[in-house]
């Protein structure tokens, strides 16, 4: 992603929230960026050797910061379901939870583990499970192949999951959003699932004066005007 206007621009992202996905993405990175900077301060300030002050603090902080970006686009609102300490997003008529992801996580999609609770089992009920999630039993099966899904059950009514996988070593690593569910275990099972920076990227046009460069050596060079100086003793003396 080098731009951006290719952020929350896929075709999956515009079907969940149509022209505000890229604001929609934008304010997820930004609510995972402001909760690893203050988490980061909190385990910090604790002066404690684990992680405890900081994972307790960031899914707190990203709870909280998520409704506050998106509330800044139209067409938002939140809810507060039974079993929910936080209000939940909805944007048009999609739901979004963010979680962050157990320490034991890797940074790669299929490896997330997400702490498995009712409500969130609930929440994600939705969202259609793989055939062999509902036919454990072998005798169950026709013995023909079935398609894996790629989508929820309703994608005017859906959910998304968004994991973050983060720490105070390693900072922000990861932002995974998609259509998905958890297992018994806690593993995230991903329908369908993307990637977002970690960094909210700035496109920059070189032909725009305006535009802000995303680093102090990627600004437009002014001129300068340079010329052979006088001595100030010289020129007040010829001044005389």
């Amino acid at each position: 992603m080098n731009t951006a206007q290719e952020i929350g621009g896929s075709q999956w992202f515009h079907s969940r929230f149509g022209d505000d996905a890229p604001a929609v993405a934008t304010a997820l990175i930004r609510a995972g960026r402001t909760a690893h900077d203050t988490s980061a301060d909190t385990k910090a300030t604790s002066g404690l050797r684990t992680d405890e002050p900081y994972g307790a603090t960031f899914w707190q902080v990203l709870a909280l910061g998520i409704v506050e970006e998106l509330a800044k686009i139209q067409n938002v609102r939140k809810i507060r379901p039974m079993g929910s300490r936080f209000d939940i997003p909805v944007v048009g008529a999609t739901t979004i939870y963010a979680a962050k992801c157990a320490s034991q996580s890797g940074p790669e999609a299929d490896h997330l583990v997400i702490r498995w609770s009712q409500f969130r089992d609930q929440l994600l009920s939705d969202v259609e499970r793989r055939p062999d999630d509902y036919l454990p039993l072998d005798e169950w099966h026709d013995g023909e192949e079935v398609d894996e899904l790629v989508s929820p059950a309703s994608e005017d009514d859906a959910v998304v999951l968004v994991a973050y996988v983060a720490s105070d070593r390693a900072g922000l690593e990861r932002i995974h959003v998609g259509d998905g569910y958890l297992d018994s275990n806690g593993a995230v099972i991903w329908i369908h699932h993307e990637e977002l920076p970690v960094e909210e990227v700035l496109a920059w046009n070189e032909n725009d004066e305006a535009s802000e460069p995303r680093r102090f050596d990627e600004g437009p060079i002014q001129s300068l005007g340079l010329s052979v100086r006088e001595d100030d003793h010289d020129a007040a003396a010829s001044s005389q």
